[in-house]
């Protein structure tokens, strides 16, 4: 793959972070909590609907869980366990207003109907609200009440009591372990009892207890693919990458449906091998839902995959299809794609769209480079383009890339001609490059000469002559830097530097004949005007006429200079 990166801000890659956003709130990979679930109450007449919403649930698929249980309090709203599942996954997708909605249909049904009673579970999902709500007080008086209630001995309110708690960060995991300890006296063989005991380990990052407890519920259960899939997260977050394929792996094996497996599958093959990445791609949509992500990660691939048309195809129908709701990042999918036709209109128009309708919270350095290039190549943007390459080094941490763009603002300059600013960049380019050489000294040297900034151009030359002492030119230009900084010669800056220059220039005369006459010719000015040594001066200047009898400004001077030696001797 050319690139990666067009992904968000959790991977570090070379593009920061553009497209496939890994959707931590995606509705297909969030469920880690469900595993063999059992109802507290409900008559047989629903057991089979209600085991497959929950089926639906324990696969992630929200969507169709959702719908399920929606189906049968439509078609009977005394299905109080219908109320209660539909709650719960309304609670895994956020949807809180809506699970605040159906518990209040299920009050309005319960005090319509006197024979009706509430469930021990519906008492456990009126706390999980208030959990999600910030209410902790009233939601452990109900869990304290239904604990003592069931004198701690009926494991489904124990197991349910625990879900709740891990839906939250604020949670006190003794107590939920304890919780666990106890339903597993009552329910031995349950994989969900050690299922959750692993997440409560996983949140008190005690991953070798977490692996053990997963462990134990593949016993009870080998074909209990999520155990295998979370003892795969774990290794994930360790980058172990031998480890968490195996067990992603082995979580498909056990049962071919179970999605979440497939994504990270997926995820993973994305920045190595896009045709891996494909084959579980399709897996993954073959068992989820159908929703709009996966319309974007298919738009990703494509792009990943490097078949910009495609990728601009299905991109511009999301666009459609969404409207409004469209995520912005679309608009720099497109751009780049635009970009790699060659097609730089359309790239430029697609990447200002995106800076229009994205949040500046989200936009990442690579974003503000590749608006960057597309300005280079219109008149008129050098202004955008040096402020846009400003910001993606103040964004970006990776110091490759920080050259990278301090190199195209030096070009950016040197092209409207602003010398001082040239010089600036030319000096973070060298910081910043990995192996920078004596040519990048040498133009930062100048950048500096040239913009009249000679003390500056001294201090980078002082750093080439201390680090390449054997190059001539390092004392060259910090002689000519400071006869500049002492313009009149009166503190012969500029002496040591010249003298320097001839010593090493004189080894080959015919090389480096301009450098020695330049050298002669201000030591020459120096003596004659400072010193009012005219011998010395003359010397010089009959150095010069020895490298060049022809040179007519040494040919003046010595001529003026013999007539100032004889005018001092006959006095």
């Amino acid at each position: 793959m050319k690139r990666m990166g067009i992904v968000d801000k959790e991977v570090d890659t070379t593009l920061d972070g553009l497209l496939i956003l890994k959707k931590k709130g995606c509705h297909m990979l969030k469920k880690e909590f469900f595993g063999m679930m059992i109802l507290l109450a409900g008559s047989a007449g629903y057991s089979q609907s209600i085991e497959s919403g929950k089926q639906l649930l324990y696969y992630g698929r929200l969507n169709g869980a959702e719908e399920n249980f929606e189906s049968l309090i439509s078609k009977d709203s005394a299905n109080v366990d219908a109320y209660y599942w539909l709650t719960e996954v309304l609670i895994e997708e956020k949807k809180l207003d809506e699970a605040k909605l159906v518990q209040k249909q299920l009050g309005n049904y319960l005090s319509s109907h006197s024979s009706a009673q509430r469930t021990l579970l519906d008492n456990i999902r009126e706390a999980e609200l208030l959990l999600q709500e910030g209410n902790i007080p009233s939601a452990k008086l109900i869990f304290e009440n239904l604990r003592k209630e069931t004198r701690e001995r009926n494991p489904e309110v124990l197991i349910a009591i625990v879900r709740a708690w891990l839906h939250t960060k604020d949670s006190d995991y003794n107590n939920l372990l304890y919780l666990l300890d106890k339903a597993e006296k009552k329910d031995k063989n349950n994989p969900e009892i050690f299922s959750l005991k692993g997440d409560v380990y996983r949140r008190v990052n005690d991953g070798g207890k977490a692996v053990q407890a997963y462990q134990e519920a593949l016993q009870k259960k080998p074909s209990f693919a999520e155990a295998a899939y979370k003892i795969g997260k774990i290794y994930l977050t360790q980058n172990n990458a031998e480890m968490f394929l195996q067990y992603f792996n082995q979580a498909i094996a056990k049962d071919p449906a179970y999605a979440p497996a497939y994504y990270e599958l997926y995820y993973y093959y994305y920045f190595r091998d896009v045709n891996k990445a494909k084959e579980y791609l399709d897996q993954y949509i073959a068992h989820t839902d159908p929703s709009v992500e996966n319309d974007y990660m298919v738009t990703d691939l494509l792009f990943a995959s490097q078949k910009p048309k495609e990728a601009i195809e299905k991109a511009s129908q999301l666009l459609r299809n969404e409207e409004e709701l469209a995520k912005p990042r679309l608009y720099k999918l497109i751009a780049y794609s635009y970009s790699d036709l060659g097609d730089s209109v359309h790239a430029l128009q697609y990447m200002q769209q995106y800076f229009e309708k994205e949040e500046d919270s989200n936009y990442v350095a690579k974003d503000y480079e590749l608006l960057a290039n597309l300005q280079m190549k219109f008149p008129g943007y050098d202004q955008e383009v040096i402020r846009n390459l400003e910001i993606a080094i103040e964004k970006d941490t990776v110091v490759a890339n920080k050259a990278n763009y301090a190199a195209t603002l030096v070009e950016t300059y040197k092209k409207i001609g602003d010398k001082p600013n040239e010089a600036k960049w030319l000096g973070s380019l060298y910081s910043w490059k990995e192996n920078p050489t004596n040519l990048d000294l040498y133009y930062w040297g100048m950048a500096h000469y040239s913009a009249g900034e000679y003390d500056k151009a001294d201090s980078v030359f002082k750093q080439y002559t201390e680090k390449y002492p054997e190059h001539v030119q390092g004392f060259y230009w910090r002689a000519k830097s400071n006869a500049l900084i002492d313009s009149t010669m009166e503190n012969g800056l500029a002496i040591p530097y010249y003298n320097k220059v001839i010593d090493m220039a004189s080894t080959d005369s015919v090389k480096n004949k301009s450098l020695l006459i330049q050298s002669y010719g201000y030591l020459g000015a120096y003596q004659a005007n400072v010193k009012k040594d005219f011998e010395v001066a003359l010397e010089n200047f009959e150095k010069i006429l020895a490298l060049d009898p022809g040179n007519t400004d040494a040919l003046k001077y010595r001529d003026i200079l013999k007539k100032w030696v004889k005018a001092e001797t006959e006095n």
